[in-house]
């Protein structure tokens, strides 16, 4: 039992190591991973390893390809607009239906860390910001399904977040504004002036996504 044990504490810890290195971007999309090394890297054995490649493949995170190894899964214009019109359909709709339950005081917490950082491109904690900003805002929705839906592109969310603050120098301070007048909008609990900056907001993300698709095109240790 104890053996049962640590091997399935030893599958999640190499799972959710493998998904933050490519949520984050560091595993590129489109790069060759090698078993051998992703077993040096964590210092485990072959089989929870491998339980963690299949578990990545079934999220649609990894491509096990025959006889050429793991490669990290990439994007097309395609998933890019299918995750938008997901992100569309959503989010304005939880800031005009839902937005009233919002914790305000939170809300006013990002919205000075937003105003503080809208002139630069210094801001460590940027990626986790824009992450947790959002699922604030999608947290007051009382559909489950919606909510489903929405977990099912987080992490893709996350990779072109990542991808576009690394390809468009403009984009981390473009999106602290953009953030920052949502938020304000929210904080005079004007929920149709907050929804409609939400839709230019990922209107501009989505533009973003799709230029850096377009300029990395030519890298293919990118895409």
């Amino acid at each position: 039992m104890a053996s049962h044990h640590k091997s399935t504490s030893m599958q999640s810890k190499a799972y959710e190591f493998i998904k933050r290195k490519i949520t984050m971007c560091e595993y590129a999309p489109n790069q060759l991973l090698s078993e051998a090394v992703l077993q040096e890297e964590l210092g485990f054995s072959r089989t929870p390893v491998r339980e963690a490649i299949g578990r990545l493949e079934q999220e649609g995170l990894l491509k096990v390809l025959p006889k050429r190894g793991i490669v990290v899964s990439g994007f097309t214009f395609s998933d890019i607009s299918m995750i938008f019109e997901v992100r569309r359909l959503i989010e304005p709709y939880a800031l005009r239906h839902y937005g009233s339950r919002l914790d305000l005081a939170e809300v006013k917490r990002y919205s000075e860390i937003f105003h503080a950082h809208m002139s630069s491109n210094e801001c460590t904690e940027f990626y986790h910001l824009d992450d947790q900003f959002h699922a604030l805002l999608i947290s007051v929705l009382e559909n489950d399904y919606l909510l489903e839906l929405y977990s099912r592109i987080q992490t893709q969310n996350t990779r072109l977040r990542v991808m576009s603050g690394q390809f468009i120098d403009s984009r981390m301070r473009r999106t602290m504004a953009e953030h920052a007048e949502i938020a304000d909008a929210c904080l005079e609990s004007n929920w149709e002036r907050a929804a409609i900056a939400m839709t230019k907001h990922l209107q501009y993300s989505e533009e973003s996504s799709l230029a850096t698709l377009l300029k990395s095109r030519g890298n293919t240790s990118i895409f």
